[in-house]
C-alpha cells in the first residue's frame, strides 16, 4: 500500500522546509523549484491523510503532527549525515542526543548563553531544539519527546507532570512610557 512505506526525497523537502521556515529558502538550499518542493510534501500529507503545515499569515508552522515528523525526520537526516561521514572514513558522533524545548518568548541571545557550554563537550552532544509555547513543551515533556524545557516560568501547580525546576538566572524589567502616562502607569501598576 502507497501509505506503508516512506519517499525519503519527500520527507527531505518537508525537512528542509521546516528546519528553514519557507520554501523559499528552502528552494534555494536544495536548488529545486518552489512548486516541486510544494507539489511533493503535498503528496507527502496525501499519503498519511495529515497536513504537515498550517498558514499562519504569510508564512508556514507546522501542525502538531507536523512537529512530530520533523523530530523523526531531523533525527533520520543527521544519522544520515553521520553515516557519510563514516563511509568517506571518518568517525562516528559519539556525543549524545539531546531535545531541548524552548519557549517561544525567550529571547533568542539569552538561549545562545544558556547553551553555549553545551558546545564546548568533547565529544560535542548533537542538540535539537523544538521552539512552542511553555504548555505544549511541558507536554512534549511528560511525553519524553524532549530532555529539557527552557521558559521563563516555573511549572505551574495545575500541571501534572514529575519534573524539576531550577533557576537559571534572572533579569531586570524596564518598563517606558509617554511622559503624559507616566503618572497613570505608576498609580495603577
Amino acid at each position: 500500500m502507497p501509505g506503508d512505506w516512506l519517499n525519503y526525497h519527500h520527507l527531505l523537502y518537508f525537512w528542509t522546509v521546516a528546519r528553514l521556515g519557507s520554501v523559499t529558502k528552502a528552494s534555494e538550499e536544495l536548488r529545486i523549484a518552489q512548486p516541486t518542493i510544494s507539489g511533493q510534501i503535498r503528496q507527502l500529507e496525501e499519503t498519511w491523510g495529515r497536513k504537515l503545515f498550517s498558514r499562519a499569515g504569510r508564512s508556514l508552522a507546522l501542525t502538531d503532527f507536523g512537529k512530530d515528523v520533523f523530530q523523526y525526520a531531523d533525527e533520520i537526516f543527521h544519522l544520515g549525515q553521520e553515516l557519510v561521514q563514516v563511509a568517506k572514513g571518518g568517525e562516528a558522533s559519539a556525543g549524545a542526543r539531546i531535545t531541548i524545548g524552548i519557549a517561544d518568548l525567550l529571547p533568542k541571545l539569552v538561549v545562545a548563553r544558556i547553551l553555549a557550554p553545551l558546545f564546548d563537550q568533547h565529544p560535542q552532544p548533537r542538540i535539537s531544539c523544538l521552539e512552542d509555547r511553555p504548555d505544549r513543551l511541558l507536554a512534549e515533556l511528560s511525553r519524553q519527546s524532549v530532555d529539557l524545557v527552557l521558559t521563563d516560568s516555573p511549572i505551574p501547580p495545575w500541571i501534572r507532570i514529575r519534573a524539576y525546576n531550577h533557576l537559571l538566572g534572572a533579569s531586570a524589567v524596564s518598563l517606558y512610557t509617554r511622559e503624559e502616562d507616566a503618572d497613570h502607569y505608576r498609580r495603577n501598576f
